[in-house]
């Protein structure tokens, strides 16, 4: 059997601080990356759903090692105020929110020190990780 490719969709570096509210990671999808796949050829733009996923690959980690299992269930509020290229570096960041039951997040995308994209993601408690 042939060596077999692993696609990168984008990479995550985990940045959280255990002491500080806010957990932050720095997410960056390469320019050889399927998420750039005819979404705009000739001028490569990182759809808003990749976007999200870095957002809740980052939010489903750090809470993991409080030992929170948790799953994404929905997202309110989303803004997108401008495009990413391949390979900016985004600046993931996200809060906490008060509930009455089960888990919000707010969170910040920022490039450049710009915040260009913020929201909520919803959460339970997940039974089977």
């Amino acid at each position: 059997m042939g060596q077999e490719q692993n696609e990168q969709w984008h990479h995550l570096l985990h940045e959280g601080d255990a002491q500080d509210s806010q957990d932050a990671a720095k997410g960056v999808a390469p320019q050889h990356s399927l998420w750039f796949s005819g979404h705009f050829p000739g001028n490569p733009i990182l759809p808003g759903i990749a976007i999200l996923a870095m957002v809740k690959e980052a939010i489903l980690c750090e809470e993991g090692k409080k030992g929170k299992k948790i799953k994404i269930t929905g997202i309110q509020k989303v803004r997108f105020r401008q495009p990413v290229k391949p390979d900016d570096t985004l600046s993931i960041s996200y809060s906490a929110l008060p509930a009455k039951k089960n888990w919000a997040y707010a969170f910040k995308v920022s490039l450049a020190g710009q915040v260009m994209c913020m929201g909520t993601m919803l959460a339970v408690e997940s039974i089977n990780i």
